[in-house]
């Protein structure tokens, strides 16, 4: 007779009881990176999907300036859109005019300190200032950095592309491709408009904007990349006024050329619509340091200028100065541009007006 021993069988039985347990937990996390990843997914998918706060990098950089400088932001009307303004109103009890500041530098916050200087501390001496920013002659390109979550975003729909073309028919995918090439028709829009186009819709929003004021003795001050595209458009409107050689009959009553950018010299043609205007007093300024390039366009600069018998042309050299600073209200540049534009420009089409009346 065999007894058979059950002990082993009993302990392989419990054995397995005790196993099965840790192999569901060991397939658990398997399943949790599946449904975290799918997760993650779509919350990516769903985000990328939202509509941006702003159209364009542009229009974020300017939306923030002008909430930042609230008291002298100004959205000026064009054609191809709002553009932004800094105005500052007069600090002194009597008003000479206003300065226009054009500057090739697309952002305020890129402006130069010496321009920024002239356009905060003009206005306690009586001149106020209206700063506009123009499209730049070379556009900065910025490179396209994707973040993480577009990244995930980008994988997913590249995943749901790849099984979806397994089951699409060629024709089909062809037609797609096709249509997915064709850029829309608002940036083809925006891409179209010429830089000269844009500067002079930018130049007419200012001068509207200071007629509705009531402002019409305007100084214009502009760096070297834009003072031929401003001029082409109000060196026409400027006539000769034979009863006073003074006043200027025109839309301003001065210019301030600032070379600032020094690799975009004025060329000989250019130079000679910026001083066709021979009753229009020019005040043409050079900063250090100096080298062969400058003492080029000096010359050429005179020389062009007495060519074309502007009555009133200054050429001033600005030696190294102290750094500016929007603080100082006694810097030498804004002495030599405030005794400019108070010999040349201070109050004329008041007097202007006056004859007119009594003639």
């Amino acid at each position: 007779m065999r007894f058979i021993n059950r002990r082993p069988r009993l302990a392989h039985a419990l054995l397995a009881l005790c196993l099965l347990p840790l192999a569901a937990i060991a397939q658990e996390p398997e399943e949790n990176t599946e449904s975290s990843a799918a997760s993650s997914a779509i919350s990516s998918i769903s985000k990328s999907s939202e509509a941006p706060l702003y159209p364009s990098r542009d229009i974020r950089d300017k939306s923030l300036i002008a909430a930042a400088m609230n008291d002298e932001a100004q959205w000026l009307e064009t054609e191809h859109g709002k553009i932004l303004a800094l105005y500052r109103p007069t600090e002194a009890k009597k008003t000479l005019g206003v300065l226009i500041l054009f500057h090739a530098a697309e952002n305020p916050q890129l402006w130069p300190p010496t321009l920024e200087n002239l356009r905060a501390n003009l206005p306690r001496y009586g001149w106020e200032t209206l700063a506009i920013s123009l499209p730049q002659r070379y556009l900065a390109a910025i490179p396209a950095r994707p973040s993480s979550a577009s990244a995930s975003a980008s994988f997913s729909s590249a995943v749901a592309d790849t099984e979806a073309a397994a089951e699409t028919p060629p024709e089909e995918t062809a037609a797609a491709s096709a249509s997915s090439s064709v850029p829309s028709s608002s940036t083809a829009t925006s891409s179209s408009v010429a830089r000269d186009a844009l500067i002079a819709t930018y130049v007419d929003a200012a001068f509207n904007f200071l007629k509705e004021k009531g402002q019409l003795n305007t100084v214009v001050l502009t760096d070297n990349s834009v003072a031929f595209q401003i001029m082409q458009i109000l060196a026409p409107k400027i006539k000769d006024n034979s009863r006073d050689t003074t006043v200027v009959d025109g839309p301003l009553q001065a210019l301030i050329v600032t070379n600032l950018q020094q690799q975009e010299p004025i060329i000989k043609q250019e130079l000679e619509t910026i001083f066709a205007a021979k009753q229009l007093p020019v005040l043409d300024l050079f900063f250090a340091p100096i080298d062969a390039g400058q003492l080029q366009a000096r010359v050429l600069h005179r020389a062009v200028a007495m060519r074309k018998k502007v009555v009133d042309y200054q050429q001033l050299l600005i030696d190294d100065q102290p750094k500016l600073v929007e603080q100082d209200h006694q810097s030498f540049l804004l002495g030599r541009v405030r005794g400019f534009m108070q010999q040349k420009a201070s109050g004329t089409e008041l007097k202007a007006q006056s004859e007119n009346v009594q003639q």
